[in-house]
């Protein structure tokens, strides 16, 4: 009993600490335990105005039986109303980095939905669970110490993005769901274990292993200064052109010089289509040595670099 109160009152609590009482919201629904928990978990709260909670249902067509889940979800919740969008997602090639395809777009459509509407506040139904396999994830990606001491990104463009139930375990989150006889739909393509995220999800499944990588990313997630070092030397200028300040730059040693360009380009990943590689950051640091022609553009990892107005300058296109 405890378990399930407490979860209620941290999601109520989270409102109250982090958003307005009139405040326009965006809860991203999938159907599925977790999102069904985030949604049930702000509605018990009776914090916010109802009138100003929209809902958002991606439809990734990859299951037959998609379509009925949520027509049978929307019935069950009674969401048949001005606020709710249900948007189909038409992702190609499904079988080659389907994953991070759908991501991307959700993300872009969440933005484009949120921005017509004057919407500021995106809530997403990420736990425990997800935060440990995103960073073991990232690790066997040889991900570098700034990618793994900030593993979920607080804003999308202009979004403010909101995980109250990342704390809590799947075993919590289901524990709450069933005290209090919520419906949700299971995902089967989520025990496929053609995606990589479903192996680690599987791999992850002993206890054991699980609390040792919670310990390990709770570590890295306390040299959070790392993915702020950029803001000294890369400083925004217009939209996605960064002046950059080359003196300050130069002034560094090398490794150093290395986790500035990448917390740089981390911080601004939502405007990546892939992940940078340590070649391409040496790449940048070596073109930063050079004379550049003024005027003139060099091509770099997603963008170009140059000098204009006697400013060294990096657009990421």
């Amino acid at each position: 009993m405890t378990e399930k109160l407490s979860l209620s009152q941290s999601v109520k609590n989270y409102l109250k600490n982090n958003i307005k009482a009139n405040d326009k919201i965006l809860i991203s629904i999938s159907c599925g335990l977790d999102s069904t928990v985030l949604y049930d978990a702000i509605n018990r709260a009776k914090y916010l105005n109802k009138k100003k909670i929209y809902y958002l249902i991606f439809d990734h067509q990859i299951r037959s039986e998609g379509k009925y889940e949520i027509k049978q979800f929307i019935k069950t919740y009674n969401l048949a109303n001005k606020n709710l969008l249900i948007k189909k997602l038409f992702i190609s090639d499904k079988s080659k980095g389907f994953q991070e395809k759908s991501r991307f777009n959700r993300y872009d459509f969440l933005y484009k939905f949120s921005k017509k509407r004057d919407i500021e506040h995106i809530f997403l139904g990420h736990h425990l669970d997800d935060l440990n396999e995103t960073y073991f994830l990232r690790k066997t990606q040889q991900s570098g110490a700034t990618g793994l001491s900030n593993i979920f990104l607080d804003k999308y463009k202009s979004l403010k993005l909101h995980r109250p139930l990342k704390k809590y375990t799947k075993k919590q989150i289901k524990n709450y769901a069933t005290y209090n006889r919520l419906k949700w739909f299971d995902d089967r393509s989520n025990l496929e274990l053609n995606y990589t995220r479903n192996k680690i999800r599987n791999f992850l499944y002993s206890k054991k292993l699980f609390n040792q990588i919670n310990k390990e990313r709770l570590k890295f997630s306390k040299i959070f200064h790392l993915h702020q070092l950029h803001k000294n030397f890369f400083k925004r200028k217009r939209n996605n052109i960064f002046e950059i300040d080359t003196d300050k730059f130069h002034y560094l040693s090398e490794n150093l010089k290395f986790f500035v360009v990448q917390s740089f380009y981390y911080e601004h990943r939502h405007l990546l289509k892939k992940q940078i590689r340590d070649e391409n950051i040496k790449n940048i640091i070596k073109i930063l040595k050079t004379r550049l022609i003024r005027n003139k553009e060099m091509s770099i990892f997603s963008g170009k670099i140059g000098v204009f107005n006697k400013k060294t300058c990096i657009n990421l296109t």
